[in-house]
């Protein structure tokens, strides 16, 4: 369910996934996704990305996903793909890197 006001065009999952993204001019960076939907993604990067071009998201045992970077806040990215992710291939990378567990201390 989506929060009132919020834009998101689908649910996301929380997952933990190292990947790779590369934007044109500048090489590949290594990120962390932290959430996952249909239509787009949350990741962290140490690395400053311009976000002027489109990025192209390498997840492990996937073909590349072109990406735009639609908001930046801190070392935190919300992207968008270009192309929405068959909810077939965004259920087996869902399974294949499930939710993280949250544990209060």
């Amino acid at each position: 369910m989506f929060k009132s006001g919020d834009p998101r065009l689908s649910s996301r999952a929380d997952v933990e996934i190292a990947a790779i993204v590369r934007e044109p001019g500048l090489g590949s960076v290594g990120i962390m996704i932290c959430d996952l939907s249909i239509t787009g993604f949350r990741m962290r990067s140490l690395t400053r990305l311009t976000g002027e071009k489109p990025i192209f998201l390498k997840l492990p045992s996937f073909a590349a996903l072109e990406s735009k970077i639609c908001w930046q806040e801190g070392d935190y990215f919300g992207c968008e793909f270009l192309k929405s992710l068959h909810p077939a291939v965004y259920s087996h990378i869902i399974a294949k890197y499930p939710s993280l567990e949250k544990i209060d201390r």
